[in-house]
């Protein structure tokens, strides 16, 4: 497996209806609750997070809520743009049945990758789960899955001198079958605080490689308008 591929995974809804109401609401639209959300995906929200390699020198990526929602394989994500140092790119988020996946473009992997790193409705320590890591299924030519366990629930972590409440760790494994059963390449320990999103993220090869850490500096959560058509 090639390494690059490894370091990526570091990197790494439904609309709203109604009807006019008669007589008509006055006063302010009400706003989304991302408060009880294990990531908030309010436009404009903003995340920043340190990153260290073992191999290279620390950088900072700041990530925000773009406010674009495209409709990939009938679902609809949302857009999160992250800049570091030397380049950016996009992100796309899906919010739904109660679970969050990530998904990203991989020139070195061919297509895209996506991983559930956390369900809202799995959080009894040992719980696990097991998704495609593609939309095949198919990774570099060879079937590829993500397991992922439930490791902590409901802690408090701090970090860089902030503490928060209710926060989850999950542990997911990259896993890849070359025809002798699934093997793990890789393990990702994400720890996701609810109403923040991920606040630290861990990568180790199956070698005792360090893939990255990165670790959330700062944030802001944006709770917009719903408006009421």
């Amino acid at each position: 497996m090639n390494k690059k591929i490894l370091l990526l995974f570091v990197l790494v809804a439904a609309f709203l209806q109604g009807c006019k109401l008669d007589p008509p609401v006055y006063g302010p639209p009400p706003k989304e609750d991302w408060s009880a959300s294990f990531q908030p995906l309010g436009v404009g929200s903003y995340w920043k997070y340190l990153k260290t390699t073992a191999e290279q020198d620390p950088d900072t990526a700041e990530s925000r809520v773009t406010g674009d929602q495209p409709v990939i394989n009938g679902r609809t994500y949302h857009t999160v743009y992250t800049q570091l140092t030397k380049f950016g790119g996009e992100s796309y988020f899906y919010t739904a049945d109660s679970a969050v996946t990530v998904r990203d473009y991989s020139s070195i992997a061919g297509g895209y990758i996506q991983i559930k790193y956390v369900i809202d409705s799995i959080g009894t320590v040992g719980q696990t789960w097991t998704e495609k890591i593609t939309d095949d299924g198919m990774l570099n030519g060879y079937p590829a899955r993500v397991v992922g366990t439930v490791i902590e629930n409901n802690i408090t972590k701090v970090l860089n001198g902030i503490t928060y409440p209710r926060v989850r760790h999950t542990r997911m494994q990259l896993q890849q079958d070359k025809g002798s059963g699934f093997e793990t390449l890789a393990t990702y320990d994400y720890y996701i605080a609810m109403g923040v999103g991920v606040i630290e993220n861990i990568g180790v090869a199956a070698d005792g490689t360090d893939l990255g850490h990165s670790t959330l500096l700062s944030f802001v959560i944006k709770n917009n308008d719903i408006i009421i058509n």
